[in-house]
């Protein structure tokens, strides 16, 4: 066999089963499209499952992938050892009730051997203990000889994950030779050891369990086979691990360069090496499908990953962030396959550069602290306490300086001290509980899968595009807890009906744009209002309504009306999403993508990739090219076309989106091109005008812009209007023209009397002032005055203690003032007391500190905020003593 670089074998490997009648697709991206089960694609065949489960008819019954996966349960294992990742690649073909064993294993064997060229005395095979059909296949039609096959039992060769489809499995492993192996006289295929290194999974799933141990035989069984590439390209290159795969040790020579060092030469040096070096390849691909750092899902990986990164080049020597550098040869190694990488490379540089750099503000704060808990923890250890960090200060370590639980309890466990992750927990509770509310609300909810995954109707036929009328057949009914077969008004009108039509023209809540809203009106006169639409996973529009009277039942016939003036609210708006997109990208730059949208009859919110606040300048400029594209009145055209056709065209894709063979394509008349499953008017004009109502930050390195059109401009303007009245009336102004003029004068005047009431406020304070002066104590020579005011700001207290201690050299001056709920005081030394040894910044210290306060200042004045205002006599009377006791010292 020939050293075979993996980009190469990724290549030969989808070729060869393309000539056996597959369809190559594309890699999914690694966000599951409508999967909650799953936080990341982890397996070749999970975004297939439901082509596996029936639920949707694949576009070919044999298929052929290379998929990239993130496992993520070993990352605090990565690094430590050679073996472990959390990107990998996984080739796979698969059938779907199309060919099996007698097919599929000699296929396995014709590409290893011939294709590749590697000695069959190399392989082992691997059956299910009683699978007698496998086992016949390999000996009996291939010709392997039995001292190189092995029956393993459900542990080992036996595919199955709770009830569904399963089967058994026949693994093929390579033998890398006695010097990786235990030199135990029993080693073979099974031990421990790394000799034998399993490179093919071939999995029949030919039975369909009920989850507790019955199967019954699949008339149409599947194939699911996955082969690791990094683990493939091991073989073929002759090395002993994925680190030094051709592109990935490319990885790892950019990374010594960096750093300096040289891998091999020092075990804790190449454990950091190799953590940089799997975590940026991973996070490459994740930032490019359009994850984003952050602390909650798919997206707290991202930054656990990139976090462990950056530290471990800290531990390198490495002081500045470096991670962005990286990414251009992650993406020249594996461009050439995934595209999208090169589309992306800006935005996937920026993405990683601006969370490397945020926690490079933080980290080293937070090691000190970290570190500081953890030694704390070793001396009480000595006293005989547990080796724990508590909940709290890891919560802390968290919230404070951005260090995911993971990184502490990594950097705990290397001094031998667990963290307490309940605790940690705890803290978090409210956080998570928002979170989940929140996905609760996003999702398409339970009743979708219990109520109608076993309706036996074709999917709902969509004709919303067309019209906003039609006449359909009602397939099935819901009360919201079971089917039912009809629901009549008793009392009065029934809520939470559900209702399934085989056609509609309601468009589904998705991609960002609300449900349309209307009517559904049975042939027997029975009036439902339509408040919410959705789409469940097997097509069916759910259609939540309120029925207003009458009987509805399945069966019937009726006509579904769209409100008519909602949806074209709702079109101007989305229509604007796609012009404010390409506005923002001719402004601020080509990194910006589209992170998020909604679209209602009232208004279009879109957040978009962008590092900075958008200037009032630059929303200025985006606003006025939007406009300049209605004024125009453009044509919108849309139409389907083959995916090819459209990425030519340079229509532009959401991030992260696995799209079909056949795409929807929004054209502006080519100005701005998008994929988009949404409703759009007809031509740009129809818009009327584009108003930005604000622009925000919604998380780091995304900004939100929401803005409004047609009916939105004109109820803005009557709200606005409204308001200028309102001013109007209160200023006494009979014409809004006058407003100007009259706010100025209005200002000149409350200024003016600002003024008189600040010169008879120091008036009455200068009076006071006199006073104290009268009942002054007397502290060993120097006098003491202390006095309390209400009403009464700063820069009054100020010169009352500026003229006391000027009057009196031989001084200390205390005053307490309180204005517009914020007490302060402020402390004055004569030049004579302070020759005594006086200072207004140490005794202001003292008093305030009775009031739960603190402050400072110079040795002749000094000031200070006060906390608890019930304690002001007690500081007041205190200062005396002070005085005394400062004088004594």
């Amino acid at each position: 066999m020939e050293w075979t670089g993996l980009n190469e074998l990724r290549e030969k490997y989808l070729s060869f089963f393309e000539s056996k009648g597959h369809l190559r697709l594309d890699s999914f991206p690694l966000v599951p499209h409508n999967d909650n089960s799953l936080l990341l694609i982890n397996s070749g065949m999970a975004p297939m499952k439901k082509w596996f489960l029936g639920q949707e008819e694949p576009p070919c019954h044999r298929v052929t992938t290379c998929q990239k996966c993130i496992r993520t349960p070993d990352i605090e294992r990565v690094g430590i050892t050679a073996r472990h990742g959390t990107f990998f690649e996984m080739l796979g073909n698969f059938s779907f009730q199309d060919y099996f064993k007698e097919e599929v294993i000699p296929w396995a064997w014709e590409f290893l051997t011939q294709t590749l060229e590697i000695p069959a005395e190399k392989l082992y095979i691997s059956v299910y203990l009683d699978d007698d059909e496998a086992y016949d296949i390999w000996t009996k039609k291939v010709g392997i000889p039995e001292d190189h096959m092995v029956r393993f039992g459900k542990e080992d060769n036996f595919w199955e994950h709770g009830s569904g489809p399963c089967g058994p499995c026949s693994e093929i492993y390579f033998d890398r030779g006695p010097e990786f192996g235990c030199g135990k006289p029993d080693c073979r295929v099974g031990c421990d050891c790394d000799r034998y290194m399993e490179v093919w999974n071939l999995v029949f799933s030919q039975f369909d369990s009920d989850g507790n141990g019955h199967y019954e035989r699949l008339a149409k069984p599947n194939i699911d086979t996955g082969m690791g590439l990094e683990r493939l390209a091991c073989v073929m290159q002759g090395v002993g691990n994925l680190f030094e795969v051709d592109t990935v040790h490319n990885i790892l020579n950019h990374v010594e360069r960096i750093t300096g060092k040289t891998y091999g030469q020092d075990h804790l040096t190449d454990v950091s090496i190799r953590v940089i070096t799997d975590h940026i390849r991973s996070t490459v691909f994740m930032v490019s499908d359009g994850i984003l750092p952050s602390n909650e899902g798919r997206g707290y990986v991202l930054r656990r990953l990139l976090r462990r990164a950056a530290r471990h080049g800290r531990m390198l020597g490495v002081k500045r962030p470096f991670l962005s550098e990286l990414c251009d040869t992650v993406i020249k190694e594996n461009g050439s396959a995934y595209p999208e990488l090169i589309e992306h490379s800006d935005y996937i540089k920026k993405t990683i550069s601006a969370e490397e750099e945020r926690f490079s503000r933080t980290i080293d704060a937070g090691l000190t602290i970290l570190n500081n808990l953890v030694e704390d923890v070793i001396k009480k250890a000595q006293e005989g306490k547990k080796r724990i960090l508590s909940g709290m200060d890891a919560f802390k370590l968290n919230d404070t300086f951005g260090f995911p639980l993971d990184l502490t309890k990594e950097i705990a466990a290397e001094k031998g001290i667990e963290v307490d992750e309940e605790g940690f927990r705890s803290e978090l509770q409210k956080q998570r509980e928002t979170a989940r509310a929140d996905r609760m609300s996003r999702d398409i909810s339970g009743w979708t899968a219990d109520l109608f995954s076993n309706v036996d109707a074709k999917p709902t036929d969509f004709v919303g595009y067309e019209s906003l009328a039609a006449e359909a057949k009602l397939v099935a009914l819901s009360d919201g807890e079971e089917l039912v077969d009809a629901i009549a008004t008793d009392d009065g009108p029934k809520t939470n009906v559900l209702v399934v039509l085989d056609r509609t023209p309601f468009y589904a809540e998705s991609g960002g744009q609300v449900a349309d809203t209307g009517s559904i009106t049975t042939a027997s006169g029975a009036h439902l209002s339509v408040s919410a639409c959705k789409k469940t996973p097997k097509g069916y529009f759910v259609h939540t309504c309120t029925l207003e009277d009458g009987m509805v039942q399945v069966g019937e016939a009726v006509v579904a009306n769209v409100d008519e003036k909602r949806r074209h609210s709702i079109m101007r708006n989305h229509t604007s999403a796609h012009l404010l997109q390409k506005a923002l990208r001719e402004v601020l730059g080509a990194h910006v993508h589209q992170a998020g949208s909604y679209e209602d009859d009232e208004r279009v919110r879109f957040d978009f990739t962008h590092f900075n606040a958008v200037t009032p300048q630059e929303l200025q400029q985006v606003e006025k090219i939007v406009n300049e594209k209605i004024f125009e009145a453009l044509p919108v055209v849309v139409k389907e076309m083959p995916i090819k056709e459209a990425k030519e065209l340079g229509a532009m894709a959401l991030f992260g989106e696995k799209y079909g063979e056949i795409v929807r394509v929004v054209d502006i008349n080519g100005w701005s091109t998008e994929f988009c499953g949404g409703t759009h008017v007809s031509n740009t004009a129809q818009l009327g005008c584009f108003k930005i109502l604000s622009e925000s930050s919604v998380a780091a390195g995304i900004r939100r812009i929401e803005g409004t059109t047609g009916y939105g401009i004109l109820k803005l303007l009557d709200e606005k209007n409204e308001m200028l009245h309102q001013v109007a009336g209160a200023l006494k102004v009979s014409n809004v023209h006058d407003l100007p003029q009259r706010a100025a004068a209005v200002s000149a005047e409350l200024k003016n009397v600002q003024k008189e009431l600040d010169d008879l406020k120091t008036e009455i304070a200068n009076a006071k002032v006199d006073g104290l002066f009268d009942d002054a104590q007397e502290v060993e020579g120097i006098k003491i005055f202390t006095l309390f005011l209400t009403g009464t700001a700063n820069d009054a207290i100020r010169g009352m203690c500026d003229k006391a201690r000027d009057k009196v050299p031989a001084s200390v001056t205390a005053i307490i003032g309180e204005c517009e709920g914020k007490t302060s005081l402020a402390v004055a030394v004569g030049k004579d007391a302070q020759a005594k040894g006086l200072a207004a910044g140490k005794l202001v210290k003292q008093i305030a500190a009775i009031a739960g306060g603190n402050g400072g200042g110079k040795p002749d004045f000094a000031m200070a905020g006060i906390k608890d205002t019930s304690k002001i006599d007690d500081a007041l009377n205190a200062v005396p003593e002070l005085v005394k006791a400062a004088l004594n010292s």
